[in-house]
């Protein structure tokens, strides 16, 4: 069995490593609340029931997704709307769409999962955004807020007209945006193909697997197979917990009730408050042993927060 470990350093084992959801008691009770609900009706769960849970889903989080935010335009454009397993199963389609006919963009300190993908899968069609200018025939997979600080990505906007007139495929993945304030994305760019996202980071459920892919119109792929009424392969169990938390959670609970923690704890250890409430970012190497291969150290708060570190 092939051993495979990833090129960016694991932090997970460290009390500020990793990325993760607040297990906030509240909507961990909610959770709990959910999962009951759905178990006590497990009978009734025909196929009809299970394409309506799906559209629930997907219904709900178009909306709640964007519902607080102001600096956010262009979303009511992405119409068509996927559940999925998390954001890596949409990350992987996209890698299978373009991976062998495009040179595939990706950040050094972006998730670490794309560079597992171009590790394994396309060695040869990945280039680091740092190493190269964007040319036609990319295809760029980016996080807003960006993974490594929780903040814009640098020269987002620029990077979006680059791609415009390149004609340049874009996954944007905005799983940190419902725990941040005051991002700026102009969704409207014609180059954004994919806008991505999931409830892991934001409710306790990140062994749920609940993601949602947006797009403008249909491109028939193996996740719209998933999808489709007459199969319905996707996780209603999960999908019926997302719905749950989203339709008794406001999209800024986290933001709203962490935020004045954060400041706290980003003045006592000396970290610039990041706009995304879970993260503190250190820029002047106090914390070396978090760097994720960008020019900052990203410090996370969730699991000291809540007591499991």
């Amino acid at each position: 069995m092939i051993k495979y470990v990833p090129k960016m350093p694991n932090l997970k084992e460290k009390s500020f490593g990793g990325a993760w959801s607040v297990h906030d008691k509240y909507t961990s009770l909610s959770r709990d609340e959910a999962i009951l609900k759905f178990i006590g009706n497990d009978k009734n769960y025909t196929e009809d029931r299970i394409e309506i849970i799906k559209k629930d889903f997907c219904e709900t989080y178009k909306e709640w997704m964007f519902s607080n935010l102001k600096n956010v335009v262009g979303s009511k454009d992405f119409t068509e709307a996927c559940y999925t397993n998390g954001t890596c199963q949409s990350f992987d389609y996209f890698s299978l769409r373009y991976g062998k006919t495009r040179r595939m963009r990706i950040s050094k300190s972006d998730y670490f999962y794309h560079q597992m993908m171009k590790r394994l899968f396309y060695p040869e069609n990945y280039c680091f955004i740092e190493e190269d200018k964007l040319r036609k025939g990319d295809a760029l997979l980016i996080s807003v807020p960006f993974s490594d600080t929780g903040n814009e990505p640098n020269n987002l906007e620029e990077l979006l007209c680059i791609c415009d007139d390149l004609e340049i495929p874009v996954l944007l993945d905005l799983a940190y945006l419902n725990l941040s304030l005051d991002i700026e994305i102009d969704l409207s760019h014609k180059c954004i193909e994919y806008v991505v996202s999931s409830l892991s980071k934001i409710f306790p459920i990140e062994n749920h697997r609940v993601g949602i892919r947006l797009q403008r119109k249909i491109w028939e792929d193996q996740l719209y197979v998933f999808n489709d009424a007459e199969n319905n392969y996707i996780n209603h169990m999960s999908a019926y917990i997302g719905t749950y938390l989203m339709t008794n959670w406001s999209s800024d609970y986290i933001f709203k009730k962490y935020r004045d923690k954060q400041l706290e704890y980003c003045k006592e250890l000396d970290l610039e408050p990041s706009k995304c409430v879970i993260f503190g970012v250190d820029t002047n190497n106090h914390f070396p042993e978090y760097n994720r291969g960008g020019d900052t150290n990203r410090l996370c708060f969730s699991r000291v927060w809540d007591g499991r570190i």
